[in-house]
């Protein structure tokens, strides 16, 4: 675990459960999107990481990223930044270890209709 990801309050112990999934724009993948779990800590966390050659473009980019919960239908540990170009981005802890659950991210540019998103396979 990066010291980047300790900062950014994810606890140690916390490691990949499930699929990495990609984001595409058009036929060019732009991110990629995994869940993790902190044994530790009792939590899910949603990750993206944004693809160098789409950053290299300097096109600034809104992104949102969580944990989707299945059985409670929505999106939790959300965090979301704007205008951004960073490259690494960690949700917030969310205590959906009960719940069957995928890690979500979704890149938005303000000029292009639509979003770019992926979700990784669902873990119970």
């Amino acid at each position: 675990m990066s010291a980047r990801a300790l900062e950014a309050g994810v606890c140690a112990d916390a490691y990949q459960i499930g699929t990495t999934s990609y984001a595409y724009r058009g036929t060019e993948q732009i991110a990629s999107v995994k869940q993790f779990y902190s044994p530790e800590c009792d939590e899910n966390y949603g990750y993206v990481w944004v693809w160098k050659s789409f950053l290299d473009k300097k096109i600034k980019f809104d992104l949102q990223v969580g944990v989707w919960s299945y059985d409670r239908s929505t999106l939790l540990g959300v965090r979301r930044e704007y205008d951004s170009l960073n490259q690494e981005f960690w949700g917030n802890g969310a205590d959906t270890v009960d719940d069957c659950t995928s890690g979500d991210g979704t890149l938005t540019i303000a000029s292009e209709p639509g979003s770019y998103a992926a979700r990784t396979s669902k873990r119970c």
